[in-house]
């Protein structure tokens, strides 16, 4: 059997932005979309963890983008793992359309047990499951976002409140909001046009309810590190930094 899965979508009307290219966070619910199928498919996915009181969360997710794909184009999405250690699991997409590839994106996720949601050893049965393809999509996979030089400061950014339609099927913040949030926070701005990559790290989770900042900053031309943040307690619990066309 074959370590790489594909699988096909279409870019819908409702999947895309006023200049009829998918969004950001659209493009993400596509990655976590495949990551489902294929681990569900393969019987380590989610619907089978949770059997045994575990579940995947993901870490981080470093993607880079030659360019986003509009509305009506009929889109190729290839998944794999490429590594399984202990908790930790790599896992690899490519996205092609019109014969051409659009994007490339790795992947680190955590198996966490839910009662404690603490990282736990994947157990045996599951790991033997995975057929690995030990290949990078991105040539080095995830990144660490560093802290900015000079820090955000509290009280700064845009204000949200997680709702209903936010929340994942293990009952926190989904991962694609908080993309959403950010480009949201950018959205307008006369410093940036067309993102090229995207390197987003998830720090804590989030709830039904809890109230964020949303803030970013300006690190050198055309790189931005963003940062989500509770306010009460203060904690950062996403951060990400982004390139764009200059």
């Amino acid at each position: 059997m074959s370590a790489i899965k594909t699988y096909n979508y279409t870019v819908r009307s409702y999947h895309t932005d006023a200049a009829g290219r998918l969004f950001v966070h659209q493009l993400f619910n596509f990655l976590q979309d495949a990551a489902h199928k294929h681990a569900d498919g393969l019987g380590f996915g989610q619907q089978q963890l949770v059997t045994e009181n575990l579940f995947w969360v993901l870490s981080r997710l470093s993607i880079s983008i030659a360019g986003l794909p509009g509305q009506g184009d009929e889109l190729v999405l290839s998944t794999w793992v490429k590594s399984v250690r202990g908790a930790i699991s790599e896992r690899e997409f490519l996205l092609t359309g019109n014969d051409q590839v659009l994007v490339r994106a790795s992947s680190l996720w955590f198996c966490l047990a839910g009662d404690s949601h603490k990282p736990v050893r994947l157990p045996a049965h599951y790991a033997r499951l995975m057929n690995i393809h030990a290949e990078y999509a991105t040539g080095n996979g995830t990144r660490k976002v560093a802290r900015p030089e000079t820090p955000i400061a509290p009280g700064k950014g845009m204000p949200v409140v997680a709702r209903y339609a936010d929340i994942d099927m293990v009952n926190h913040i989904n991962n694609a909001t908080y993309v959403r949030w950010l480009m949201d926070e950018v959205a307008g701005s006369n410093q940036v046009q067309g993102i090229k990559s995207l390197h987003i790290n998830y720090l804590d989770e989030g709830f039904l309810g809890d109230g964020f900042r949303v803030a970013h900053t300006i690190t050198s031309p055309g790189t931005l590190v963003h940062e989500v943040y509770r306010e009460r307690p203060d904690k950062v619990i996403c951060r990400a930094m982004t390139t764009w066309q200059k």
